[in-house]
């Protein structure tokens, strides 16, 4: 039963990613042609690399905001809702794939744009700049140890995906009860989903408070911790993960509902 479970949601992934291919590519292809343009062309503007990449980084994480509301009007619009109300399939698991698809949309995006980053920069910078920056952040006692460097940026992009499945739930969330009414059903959408996200945040305000209070004792702008950096990165990823499970969990419950949409 759990491999025919499993086989149904893979099934459902798949065809998702199916329908993202074309946001993907956007992100892949303009990566390429970017990166190419700065290696070949604008050699005399190193420092504008940032500029592009940071470009490049927010469609990445834009996009598949965009699309949650792509994957899932599209049940609506094209008329299937009914046929996958009527399949044997729990709402977790359609709902469910189509996250782990935006997520999978998110993680190649920022991924590709990352890449593309670092290896111009790797390219095109000086090394002695390297070195230099290097030194400038040992004499402010940062920990520039490439394990360190790694773990910090492991958790931070771990928070950022995390964050990323918070607001596709929050979309789903007030997609699915804006679908309920009849008139008006951007509207309700758009109001679901600004007072959903302030009611999270509301809740979730005394445990950041509480991680805020904690971090000042161990971090401050003259003692800079990497160890407390990390502690403050991975709490904040925790804090938003329960909020995210929070949010799923009541989407799938209304969609698990059945009410004639």
């Amino acid at each position: 039963m759990q491999t025919s479970s499993l086989k149904k949601f893979l099934k459902l992934y798949s065809k998702e990613i199916r329908e993202l291919r074309p946001e993907i590519l956007v992100v892949l292809i303009a990566t390429l042609v970017l990166d190419l343009l700065f290696y070949f062309k604008a050699r005399q503007f190193l420092g504008m690399i940032i500029g592009p990449s940071m470009m490049m980084l927010g469609l990445a994480a834009f996009l598949p905001f965009i699309s949650s509301f792509k994957l899932l009007g599209r049940e609506w619009n094209s008329n299937t809702i009914y046929l996958l109300l009527s399949l044997p399939v729990k709402g977790g698991s359609i709902l469910g794939s189509k996250l782990l698809a935006l997520l999978t949309q998110y993680l190649i995006g920022t991924v590709v744009v990352t890449t593309g980053g670092i290896t111009l920069a790797y390219l095109l910078f000086p090394e002695p700049g390297l070195a230099e920056t290097l030194r400038q952040a040992q004499a402010a006692g940062i920990d520039t140890r490439l394990q360190t460097i790694i773990s910090s940026g492991a958790l931070f992009y771990l928070m950022s995906l995390v964050g990323m499945a918070y607001v596709i739930a929050i979309s789903f969330f007030s997609q699915l009860l804006g679908k309920l009414v009849t008139r008006f059903s951007g509207l309700v959408t758009a109001i679901v989903f600004i007072a959903t996200f302030w009611l999270m945040n509301k809740l979730m305000t005394p445990l950041w408070q509480q991680l805020g209070k904690y971090t000042q004792l161990h971090m401050n702008q003259s003692n800079f911790s990497i160890v407390a950096f990390n502690q403050l990165v991975g709490m904040n990823t925790l804090i938003m993960l329960a909020g995210t499970i929070i949010v799923f969990i009541a989407a799938v419950l209304v969609y698990n509902h059945k009410i004639e949409l």
